[in-house]
């Protein structure tokens, strides 16, 4: 990247997001009247509020962090938007206090680059309200808890990372450095720069179009990466090189469909790797909307947030940014998508197929791919959710709080084949809708990708939507050939097994999470949730070997760690009411080939 030249310095305070002057087009008409009403209540609440202090939860600063990011965020915007000397006051007191800590926890970095973040655009925002003294107070802060620490190469990693670390610490500095800018340049100029430089690594998450480490996970890497370039387009009269519209990675804009896709039409989510089941609302796709043109990017999130009456956003602490986005927009009409389908490639490539947009009862179909060992996925290659009716008829139970894995000493972030990780319910293959054979967890360490995909425009018996995956890589010391294919007709969900068994027995188990009560008759599952059913069974082709249903456990007494043999449980792990864990065993011999065609079936 070209070093920034003076003529390339920052302009007058404000800068950040909103310069003097563009507060105006960001009063919301009536139809996102509710999201500024929204902020404006919290601002209100807040006046009474104490401000942060130095709180932990286990090794992490970063709830503390968080909540002085929205409460200045929420504060600020108020203030510039509505007037109001209070709630300038309050947010400078929040920025008082959180400046007197004695550090912002720099060995997890997340910490500082959020509080940074919320220091700078205080500061930035209400450097008039300010007296001298405080300006230099939290202008120090910034400097030597927030920008400084960065040259601990031990601390600061997320310079040469690829995950959602190198967006939210990368923008937290440049939003420090450019905030302070005035206070030292050479080394905000520095500081820049080397931040500009490395985060160009975070685009490689993007590659192929999708987000490999999951639906939350976008929204949160992603969420910082538009306020890093969010602040350079607005802090600059001219942007410097590499962060104009122009050079903005294709696929980070692509990847606005990864996550319109992945959330589902019943208000759940496509919840591989550490996603939660239920879906927030995206509103940073309001950014993408200006950058693609394509206001429909926001159809499903409007739905999410007026369904929950916008209390599940995702990274809500950023949400002013929201309506300082849609401010950017001429006026537009929000409608629903007309795609039916999404793939993606990357790390972890994905298909989806939704009937339509306007109904929690349209039909949902996602498979996916992908590399355990990946940043924050799951043992889950081959994997399917399948909706429809709005039952989440399979299902993926998410993530686990890491807090309750880390405080009783699990060893989380160890992806190596031997992790305890695997042993978490949750992450681990055995509470997921895939094979496992003999026991074992498949190769955390094999690129499981989607060999071909069906779209048909309309799916039926002849034509059905889908996907098709190669996972033999994943259990090639016991399978010499494993092939998923995973079918939607319209009515019935078929997923269709292709095996074959090495040079030794193997015992297959074929698993199912279902969010519906099943019940089990004449070998076959009755699932029924919200006066809907319908029926899983499966046949065995070419061969016929004895094929055993099961129920396990997903809610259970943590003491009891062997359960029907399974030797899966692990005392961390949280219970999962609501959920039926169903599926089929069998046993092959050496060599032996099978053909296991599953059906959840709708009842006529």
């Amino acid at each position: 990247m070209m070093a920034l030249v003076r003529a390339q310095e920052p302009g007058a305070h404000p800068r950040l997001l909103m310069r003097a002057g563009e507060e105006a087009p960001v009063r919301p008409g009536s139809v996102f009247a509710k999201a500024d009403s929204l902020i404006v209540a919290f601002s209100d609440a807040t006046l009474s509020e104490p401000p942060v202090t130095r709180a932990f939860i286990g090794r992490r600063l970063l709830h503390t962090s968080r909540a002085a990011l929205k409460r200045i965020f929420w504060l600020g915007y108020t203030y510039r938007v509505h007037g109001g000397e209070a709630y300038a006051r309050r947010a400078i007191d929040e920025m008082l206090a959180a400046s007197a800590f004695s550090d912002w926890n720099p060995s997890h970095f997340l910490d500082v680059g959020e509080m940074t973040m919320a220091l700078a655009i205080g500061y930035d925002w209400l450097y008039d309200q300010m007296t001298p003294e405080e300006r230099k107070t939290v202008a120090q802060a910034i400097i030597d808890k927030g920008l400084k620490p960065a040259g601990n190469e031990a601390d600061a990693w997320f310079y040469r990372s690829e995950i959602n670390w190198n967006a939210v610490c990368n923008a937290g500095m440049v939003y420090g450095a450019l905030a302070v800018w005035e206070e030292d340049p050479d080394f905000c100029q520095a500081m820049l720069e080397k931040s500009l430089e490395s985060n160009k690594l975070a685009y490689n998450a993007y590659k192929g179009g999708g987000y490999p480490e999951g639906y939350n996970y976008w929204g949160y890497g992603t969420s910082f990466q538009i306020m890093l370039e969010a602040a350079v387009e607005s802090a600059f009269p001219v942007p410097p090189p590499g962060h104009l519209l122009e050079d903005i990675d294709v696929d980070f804009l692509l990847s606005s469909d990864f996550v319109r896709f992945t959330s589902t039409p019943a208000g759940n989510c496509y919840s591989f790797s550490d996603s939660y089941r239920k879906a927030s609302g995206q509103y940073m796709q309001a950014w993408m909307m200006t950058r693609m043109g394509d206001p429909t990017l926001l159809y499903p999130e409007m739905r999410i947030m007026e369904n929950t009456g916008y209390k599940r956003l995702c990274e809500e602490r950023l949400f002013p940014m929201f309506l300082i986005s849609i401010s950017r927009m001429p006026d537009f009409e929000i409608s629903p998508p007309e795609k039916h389908y999404y793939e993606c490639g990357g790390t972890t490539p994905v298909f989806v197929y939704r009937s339509g947009w306007t109904s929690r009862d349209d039909d949902y179909l996602g498979v996916k791919g992908g590399l355990s060992m990946s940043s924050h996925s799951h043992c889950d290659q081959g994997s399917f959710y399948f909706e429809s009716d709005g039952v989440a008829w399979a299902t993926d139970l998410g993530m686990q709080d890491y807090n309750s894995l880390e405080s009783a000493g699990v060893d989380l972030w160890d992806m190596t084949q031997d992790s305890e990780r695997w042993e978490v319910f949750r992450i681990g293959p055995f509470s997921h809708n895939i094979l496992t054979v003999n026991g074992k967890v498949p190769k955390v360490n094999r690129v499981i990708n989607i060999l071909r995909t069906r779209k048909p425009e309309r799916p039926d018996r002849d034509h059905p939507a889908g996907a098709e995956l190669s996972l033999q890589p994943a259990y090639d010391d016991d399978l010499a050939d494993y092939r998923r294919e995973v079918l939607f007709d319209g009515q019935d969900l078929h997923v269709i097994d292709h095996l074959q068994a090495g040079d030794s027995t193997c015992t297959i188990r074929w698993a199912m999470a279902s969010e519906a009560e099943a019940i089990l008759s004449d070998g076959r599952f009755l699932l029924q949730a919200d006066g809907k059913s319908r029926t899983l069974s499966v046949t065995a082709e070419e061969s016929t070997p004895d094929i055993t249903p099961h129920f396990w456990p997903t809610t259970y007494d943590a003491s009891a760690l062997d359960l029907d043999g399974m030797q899966y449980l692990h005392p961390t792990d949280v219970p999962n009411p609501g959920t039926a864990l169903i599926g089929y065993t069998l046993t092959l011999q050496p060599h032996q080939k099978v053909v296991l065609h599953a059906v959840l079936s709708k009842d006529r």
